[in-house]
C-alpha cells in the first residue's frame, strides 16, 4: 500500500526544523519506505490568483469564450478560453500571465485566437502540476486578486511518496506515520486533540440495528442537521488532490480528509432518503440490488454484508455506498457512520464484485474497534466548521467495546541474545514509549500493547523487533558467520528437472506454463473420460473446476493456440499432474514431462522418437524397450505409439496423435507427443558417465536388409542385434521400404552393422559367419527373412 501526502500537512503533528529529505531519509531507515518526494509549487512564478469580471462568447468560434480578469493591475487581462461551463463572473481562480511555463512544461504565449487577443490561461490543477486530476480551483474572496499561486495554494511543498506494508493498517495515514517518525526522529508528536461540540439542540431519531456483529464488531453513527453542502475550502481540497483524490464537496471531503488523517474510512448518509430513519446491519437477500456511487448496479448474494434503511440496502459494508441515499446539494440533515468490518468479508466481497475502494483496502487489513471514536468525533468536528452542522443525536455506538491492551513481559536480556548488543535500559523504555508503548518495571519489564498496535505487536521479540529498528539496524554490530557454512543438500529432481529442460531447449523446444487447475470440457476434448477426478470446492470459474490428471490437454491447447502464428512447433511442460487416493486423502502428486511436436516436413513421429531416446540417453537411461501401445488407447493413431519399458516398469510413451484429437482441438497438421514419468524417470538418471579410449583396430561394417511383419518394430530388431555378439558394436537404422512385391503386410528394414574387436583386427571370415547365424537367429525369433 502506498501513501501519498502533504509534508506541510504531515509537520502539524511533527514539530521539527529537519528537511524533508533528512525527515525522509530517517523515516525510510526505521519505519515504512519514502519511495519518492515530490516538490510541488516550483515554476508556478507567473501564475497568479484571477478575478472573472465578465465574459462573452467569441464572436468568430462557437466553443471559444472571452474573458476580463482582475490580477490585481489597473488593466484587466483579456483571455480566451473553452466552453468551461464551471467559470463564472466573480470566480477567483488560478491564472497563467502570458508568457510563462508551467511545470508541466507547457508554454504559456500571448496569441490571436479566431480575431481574438488572449493574454494568457484559465488553468486547471492537472495543468499547474499540482495534481493529476482536471479540477479547477476556486477561491474564496478574502484571496485578493494579483496573489501568487503558490501563496494562495499553499504550495511551498513537497509531496511523501510512502510505501506502507499490509501487517500496518496503523501507518496508513497522516497521523499513523507522524508516530513513526517522530520515534524516528527521537521527538515527541503532537497529538490530535478533537474537541467537538456534542450539545444536542434538537434531537432527531435514528434507530441503528446490528444482525451480524461477528462480520460488524463495531458500528457508530451520530446524526447532524443545518448543515450546508458546497465546495470544501481550497486548503482541504488541495490536500485531497495531493494524496489522488478528487473534491467533490464538502461532506464527502470530510470522509476522504479522515481516511488519509487517521486511516479511518467513514460514510455520509442522507438522513431524509433513510426509510424509517433506521440503520440496519445484516446479510443481503438473494437477489437484491444497489446503485452504487461508481454509477454501477451490482446483484448480491447472501454471502454480502449491507447497511440498509427500513426498505432497501444503502450500501455495500466497508466497500461503497448507495447513489440513492447520498448526501448532495440540497441535504440539509445527514448520518455519519464509522464502524469496523471482518476483513475476510471484505476481501470476499470485494473480489465477488469485483469492486474496489480505498475503503475496501483498508477493512480488508483489519482495523481496530477503538479506531471507530476518533473517525466519528473527528468528522463531527470538521463538519461543524466547514458545514456549518449541528449535532442532532448522541453518538450511537452498537456492537463490541474495545478490548483492553495486551501486556507483555519483556525480558530485555533477550536483546542482547537476539541482536548481539546492550542497549541501555533508558533507551529501550524510551524507544517503546515513543512508538506508545506504555513500560514498567526494570529489566523485567511490563508492557501494554497500543490499541492501534493489538494483533501486530504479541511476542516479546516482536518488542526487540521494534526496539532494533528504532535503534537503528545500520547500528548493530556485524559480524562474519562463526564455524563451517553449511552445504545445502541439493533435491536430485530438480537437478535432473533443470537438466531434462536443457536438453529439451537446447533441441530448439520451448517451455509452456500451464495452470494446475482445468475443466471437464477440456479434459473430454482430451479424451479423458470416465476419469476419477478432483474437484474444487470453491473454483475461480468454470475453466478451473478441477485438478489436472493430465498435461496432454494442455499442450495440446497450447499448440493449438500457437499454429495460428507459427508453421512448425516445439513444446514441453514438466510439472505435476494430480491423481486421487482415497476420499480423505490428499491428491497424490505425479511429476509428468509432455511435449508435443508439430514437424512442417511431416516428421513429427520421427521427431518425437529422436527426442525421447536422445533424452533417455543424455540421462544415463540406456537398458529400455519399446513396446507397442495398447491399440485401443483413443489418444494415439492405431500403431503409431509406442511404450518405454525399463525392467518391466512404465516409463512413458511417444507417438502420433489421433485424428479425432486433432480434431477436438481443431488441428489440422500431424502432430506427435512424448509422456513421462518424471518422477521415475529422475530416479533411474545417472549422473556419472564411463569413458572408454579410441579404438585401437579398425571396424567392419556391413549393410543388411531383412523383410519383417508391418507391425513389428525397429526397436525389437535394434535389440536383438546389438545383443547377439560382443563383435557387434554399433547397429544403425537406414531405411524402410514397403511395396506389393514385398507381400501383404509386409516391410523391408535396411540396417547397418558395425564390428570391432578391441584386441585384434578382425578377418572378414568371421564376420560372415555372425552374419550367417544372426541372420538365422532373426528367421527363428522374428520371422523375418533376408531380402
Amino acid at each position: 500500500m502506498n501513501l501519498k501526502i502533504s509534508y506541510n500537512w504531515f509537520k502539524e503533528y511533527l514539530k521539527t526544523n529537519k528537511s524533508v529529505f533528512d525527515v525522509a531519509k530517517e523515516l525510510s531507515l526505521k519505519g515504512m519506505s519514502v519511495e519518492r518526494v515530490e516538490e510541488i509549487g516550483k515554476g508556478l512564478e507567473g501564475v497568479v490568483v484571477g478575478l472573472i469580471l465578465e465574459t462573452a462568447k467569441n464572436p468568430n468560434a462557437d466553443k471559444l469564450n472571452i474573458a476580463k480578469v482582475d490580477i490585481g493591475k489597473k488593466i484587466p487581462l483579456q483571455i480566451v478560453f473553452g466552453q468551461m461551463a464551471v467559470i463564472h463572473v466573480g470566480d477567483r481562480l488560478p491564472v497563467a500571465i502570458a508568457p510563462t511555463t508551467l511545470p508541466t512544461g507547457q508554454a504559456i504565449k500571448k496569441a490571436n485566437l479566431r480575431g481574438v487577443d488572449s493574454e494568457g490561461m484559465l488553468c486547471l490543477d492537472s495543468e499547474l502540476g499540482i495534481s493529476n486530476q482536471d479540477h479547477l480551483t476556486l477561491f474564496e474572496k478574502n484571496i485578493l486578486p494579483g496573489t501568487p499561486i503558490a501563496k494562495a495554494m499553499s504550495l511551498n511543498d513537497y509531496i511523501l511518496d510512502v510505501e506502507v506494508t499490509s501487517n500496518r493498517p496503523d501507518a496508513m495515514s497522516v497521523v499513523g506515520l507522524a508516530r513513526e517518525a517522530a520515534a524516528a526522529l527521537g521527538i515527541k508528536m503532537t497529538e490530535p486533540k478533537l474537541k467537538p461540540n456534542l450539545k444536542i439542540e434538537q434531537k432527531l431519531p435514528l434507530a441503528v440495528e446490528l444482525k451480524e456483529p461477528k462480520l460488524c464488531p463495531r458500528y457508530q453513527a451520530v446524526v447532524m442537521t443545518d448543515v450546508k453542502v458546497g465546495p470544501s475550502p481550497v486548503w482541504l481540497q488541495l490536500r485531497l488532490l495531493a494524496s489522488g483524490l478528487r473534491p467533490i464537496n464538502n461532506l464527502v471531503d470530510i470522509t476522504n480528509y479522515i481516511l488519509l488523517e487517521y486511516g479511518r474510512p467513514m460514510h455520509v448518509f442522507d438522513y431524509d432518503k433513510l426509510v424509517g430513519q433506521k440503520i440496519i446491519i445484516r446479510k443481503a437477500q438473494k437477489g437484491e440490488k444497489i446503485l452504487a456511487l461508481d454509477g454501477i448496479t451490482y446483484e448480491l448474494s447472501a454471502d454480502h454484508l449491507v447497511i440498509a434503511d427500513a426498505k432497501l440496502p444503502v450500501a455495500i459494508g466497508g466497500i461503497m455506498g448507495g447513489e440513492d441515499s447520498a448526501a448532495i446539494e440540497k441535504t440539509k440533515t445527514i448520518v455519519f457512520e464509522c464502524a469496523v468490518f471482518d476483513p475476510v468479508l471484505i476481501r470476499k466481497t470485494s473480489r465477488a464484485l469485483n469492486l474496489r475502494s480505498d475503503s475496501s483496502d483498508l477493512f480488508e487489513k483489519g482495523l481496530k474497534l477503538k479506531s471507530t471514536e476518533s473517525g466519528i468525533l473527528r468528522a463531527i468536528e470538521l463538519t461543524q466548521k466547514l458545514a456549518g452542522g449541528k449535532v442532532a443525536s448522541a453518538i450511537i455506538s452498537v456492537g463490541a467495546k474495545p478490548n483492553q491492551s495486551a501486556k507483555i513481559k519483556f525480558d530485555t536480556a533477550g536483546i542482547k541474545r537476539h541482536l548481539d548488543i546492550e542497549i541501555p535500559l533508558g533507551t529501550v523504555k524510551k524507544i517503546l514509549g515513543s512508538l506508545g508503548f506504555s513500560v514498567s518495571g526494570s529489566k523485567i519489564l511490563n508492557v501494554s500493547v497500543p490499541w492501534w498496535r493489538a494483533g501486530d505487536v504479541v511476542f516479546d521479540y516482536d518488542l526487540i523487533e521494534e526496539v532494533a529498528r528504532i535503534y537503528g539496524y545500520h547500528n548493530l554490530p556485524t559480524h562474519l558467520p562463526l564455524g563451517q557454512i553449511p552445504i545445502q543438500s541439493k533435491d536430485p529432481i530438480f537437478l535432473w528437472e533443470n537438466t531434462a529442460k536443457n536438453i529439451l531447449v537446447g533441441l530448439g523446444f520451448s517451455e509452456a506454463y500451464n495452470y494446475s487447475m482445468t475443466s471437464e470440457k477440456a479434459l473430454r476434448r482430451a479424451e479423458f473420460i470416465n476419469q476419477k477426478l478432483i474437484r474444487l470446492f470453491n473454483p475461480l470459474n468454470e475453466e478451473m473446476e478441477v485438478m489436472r490428471p493430465t498435461l496432454i490437454g494442455g499442450i495440446l491447447q497450447n499448440v493449438s493456440d500457437n499454429l495460428k502464428n507459427y508453421p512448425e512447433l516445439k513444446i514441453f511442460e514438466l510439472s505435476n499432474i494430480y491423481l486421487p487416493q482415497g476420499d480423505k486423502d490428499l491428491p497424490r502428486e505425479l511429476l509428468k514431462l509432455t511435449g508435443a511436436i508439430v514437424d512442417a516436413g511431416q516428421q513429427s513421429f520421427f521427431t518425437a522418437k529422436g527426442t525421447a531416446e536422445l533424452l533417455l540417453k543424455k540421462l544415463g537411461i540406456l537398458n529400455y524397450e519399446l513396446k507397442p501401445t495398447d491399440p485401443a488407447c483413443p489418444i494415439w493413431q492405431k500403431g503409431q505409439a509406442l511404450d518405454i519399458y525399463i525392467s518391466n516398469k512404465y516409463l512413458g510413451q511417444f507417438g502420433l496423435i489421433s485424428q479425432n484429437l486433432l480434431d477436438n482441438f481443431g488441428l489440422n497438421k500431424s502432430v506427435a507427443l512424448f509422456d513421462f514419468d518424471f518422477s521415475l524417470l529422475a530416479s533411474l538418471a545417472k549422473s556419472i558417465k564411463t569413458y572408454q579410449p579410441i579404438p585401437e583396430f579398425p571396424s567392419i561394417t556391413r549393410d543388411l536388409a531383412v523383410i519383417v511383419d508391418f507391425s513389428l518394430a525397429w526397436r525389437q530388431i535394434e535389440q536383438l542385434v546389438s545383443r547377439f555378439n560382443p563383435l557387434i558394436v554399433g547397429v544403425e537404422y537406414l531405411s524402410i521400404f514397403t511395396g506389393k512385391d514385398l507381400g501383404d503386410n509386409k516391410k523391408s528394414i535396411a540396417f547397418r552393422l558395425i564390428f570391432r574387436s578391441t584386441q585384434r583386427t578382425l578377418k572378414s571370415e568371421e564376420v560372415d559367419d555372425i552374419i550367417k547365424r544372426l541372420i538365422g537367429k532373426l528367421e527363428a525369433d522374428l520371422n523375418a527373412k533376408l531380402r
